[in-house]
């Protein structure tokens, strides 16, 4: 049977990771440095002698965490630096009372009773004020509240303890020194809360951040605390001596902090990220109330076992109090639970909107259907009310193309008309902008200051080039979180390529529907709308007219003034019939100088009157060459009817070519008869 792996590998070789990235050597180092001051002290005879060497070892522990959170102060960002600003005033606290302890040992400076003390126990809070800047400059605002809740725990159950295993001398002792006795009490509590706060960071912080120096300072700080402990039966009862054990526990405590701060900078350079998963973290967040939890009930038994006397009230008040702070972080962990699945959803719908555009980019939408999609999918991701989009119209500037109102009834429909508004201030700048108080923004507009009461806008740039803007709006006060303005401009980017596109598709189906120079439908699309229309009028038993055109001296202008001016022509021809023929008919340019004019449901007098219509307003038509105005060629026609005159598109056309040469003869046979009068 196959072994199975055990689950602790994964956590192992995060520690080693961690130790690897923090620098195995300086471990080491503070190790050896450690056990080799201690060592020389047990080697020493009780005295002043030993005395001066744990006193000079922990000031150099001390002088390398001043040196190592000084060094993180100096690489931080600017929002990292408060907190490592904590951590290096701490590390001075806490060297300012070894400093002080050196003077008064080895020097006999005399000094006011418990002023050492100070600096040491000033150093802890200090150290936890750290760890809650660190919280907060992540964003981790419920995370600050589960670390107070964390350290209101463990300070319940500490003074429990004490409580219970040194109650009676704790008594004797107040009575003989108060304040002694205090700072005596305040190293365990103030350190072990200390030690809290840092196991609330290490599994506080966002899982894609590094953990290293977090790690190495609950290292550090939890052997101080540690220390401080076991040294409060000694404190108190005033039997200690350097040269125990509680020498290195120190050293290496403050040597990790100053190393902790080496690995901030080392991480930072690095671009280092955590390697614990997402579910280990959220996992691990409830390692300190479950300690908490198991010594409250530890603490219970044995205050009945011992038959504590009367500091058994003092445990269970104790105890009841960490009952109501675990309460409390259960429900903030609930309510942590309720604010992801919120988040989560939000997240969603946002991933939903950046999806719908994405597909858009791919697809075959048309421009209004497209900006009318980009208008509403903007108010899923943004959460606004409404939302409006505009494109860049050729010779036109910026006009709206699609507003979806939402909630906001009260918003003009604009469609069509210029853009006006903040979106005119995204033009100018190209960049995003944000109105948290749309009436104050110099561009707003003023008929929407009731409607609308915060904004932001976006450009709409594809190839370098802006092709139209967003703008989102909200009926309420609102200020936009950063991750909604990432995504935002995510989803701009993707919808100005999505705009881009369907131009593009638009333009190449143009240019296959349409004759490029006179913007008329080209003969592959008349052939394919003929061939409809004769299906659709045999289906319904209706008639048609095609109207066949030539222009009689296109020749003779493209000879005697060039092709740019006969181009110029063909073109006012083909306006003119665009212009002249009805909604429902249809220009086409079949070749050359011949177009053709497709008339639906047309008989034989509305046909000629659209013809003699349009030769009307051709007679009347000039174009410009060699300094003069110049009257158009004469256009002559043909027309032929469905199903008269053929029941398909080559006898339809064949028919109208066949009456269009007979009004070109009968134009020339006038033409030469007038010649010859005159």
């Amino acid at each position: 049977m196959a072994r199975r792996a055990l689950p602790s590998l994964s956590h192992v070789r995060y520690l080693r990771k961690i130790f690897a990235v923090g620098g195995r050597r300086q471990y080491l180092v503070a190790l050896a440095l450690a056990l080799a001051a201690y060592a020389l002290e047990r080697l020493l005879p009780a005295g002043e002698t030993r005395t001066a060497v744990a006193d000079l070892a922990l000031t150099g522990a001390a002088i390398s965490a001043v040196v190592g959170t000084s060094g993180a102060v100096r690489a931080a960002s600017a929002p990292d630096r408060p907190a490592w600003g904590s951590f290096l005033l701490g590390a001075l606290a806490w060297l300012g009372s070894q400093l002080l302890r050196d003077a008064s040992q080895l020097a006999a400076l005399p000094l006011p009773p418990n002023a050492i003390d100070f600096g040491y126990i000033l150093a802890a809070p200090l150290f936890t004020l750290g760890f809650v800047l660190m919280l907060v400059r992540h964003g981790q605002r419920l995370a600050v509240y589960a670390l107070l809740l964390d350290v209101g725990a463990v300070v319940l159950v500490l003074v429990a303890v004490i409580t219970l295993f040194l109650a009676k001398t704790i008594t004797y002792d107040m009575t003989m020194d108060t304040f002694g006795t205090i700072s005596a009490l305040l190293y365990p509590v103030v350190y072990v809360a200390a030690t809290g706060a840092a196991l609330s960071v290490l599994f506080g912080l966002p899982a894609e951040e590094p953990r290293s120096a977090a790690f190495t300072l609950f290292v550090g700080i939890g052997l101080n605390a540690l220390a401080f402990t076991l040294y409060l039966p000694a404190l108190i009862q005033g039997s200690f001596v350097p040269g125990t054990f509680l020498d290195p526990l120190w050293m290496l405590g403050m040597a990790a902090i100053g190393i902790a701060g080496w690995q901030s900078v080392a991480d930072r350079d690095r671009a280092v990220e955590t390697e614990l998963s997402t579910a280990v973290i959220e996992f691990s967040r409830m390692t300190l109330p479950a300690i908490v939890a198991l010594a409250s009930a530890l603490l219970i038994v044995l205050a009945h076992l011992i038959g504590a006397g009367a500091a058994e009230l003092v445990i269970d008040v104790a105890i009841a109090l960490v009952v109501l702070v675990l309460s409390g972080r259960a429900g903030l962990a609930l309510f942590t639970n309720w604010r992801l699945g919120e988040a989560e959803r939000r997240r969603a719908s946002q991933l939903q909107a950046l999806y719908e555009v994405g597909l858009a980019t791919a697809g075959e939408l048309s421009l209004d259907d497209l900006t009318a999609l980009v208008a509403r999918e903007a108010t899923l991701l943004t959460r606004t009310d409404g939302a409006m989009v505009s494109l860049a119209e050729p010779g036109n500037g910026f006009v709206i193309r699609a507003l979806h109102k939402g909630p906001l009834l009260r918003l003009r429909d604009s469609v069509g008309e210029p853009l006006r508004g903040i979106a005119l201030a995204v033009i100018e700048s190209r960049e995003m902008v944000v109105a948290t108080d749309y009436s104050a923004h110099p561009q707003s507009t003023v008929a929407l200051h009731e409607v609308i009461a915060s904004a932001l806008a976006v450009p709409l740039v594809a190839h370098g080039e802006i092709v139209g803007t967003l703008t989102a709006y909200s009926s309420r006060p609102r200020v936009f979180t950063e991750e909604t303005l990432r995504l935002v401009r995510l989803y701009a980017a993707q919808a100005a390529i999505a705009v881009a596109n369907a131009r593009l598709v638009a333009e190449t189906r143009r240019l296959a529907r349409d004759d490029d120079l006179t913007g008329t439908l080209n003969r592959r699309s008349l052939m394919e709308r003929l061939e409809t229309e004769i299906a659709e009028a045999s289906r319904h038993g209706d008639i048609f007219g095609v109207v066949l055109c030539d222009l009689d001296g296109l020749k003779a202008v493209n000879d005697s003034a060039g092709h740019l001016v006969g181009n110029e022509v063909l073109k006012t021809v083909a306006r003119v019939m665009r212009e002249s023929a009805r909604a429902e008919d249809l220009v086409a340019r079949f070749g050359g100088d011949e177009f053709v004019i497709l008339l639906p449901r047309t008989g034989l007098l509305p046909a000629q009157a659209v013809v003699t219509r349009i030769a009307s307003r051709l007679r009347d038509e000039r174009y410009m060459w060699a300094g003069r105005e110049n009257g158009l060629p004469r256009v002559s026609f043909g027309i032929s009817w469905f199903p008269e005159d053929g029941r398909n598109a080559d006898a339809l056309l064949a028919t109208a070519d066949a009456r269009m040469y007979e009004d070109k003869s009968r134009a020339r046979i006038a033409r030469d008869s007038a010649a010859g009068a005159d």
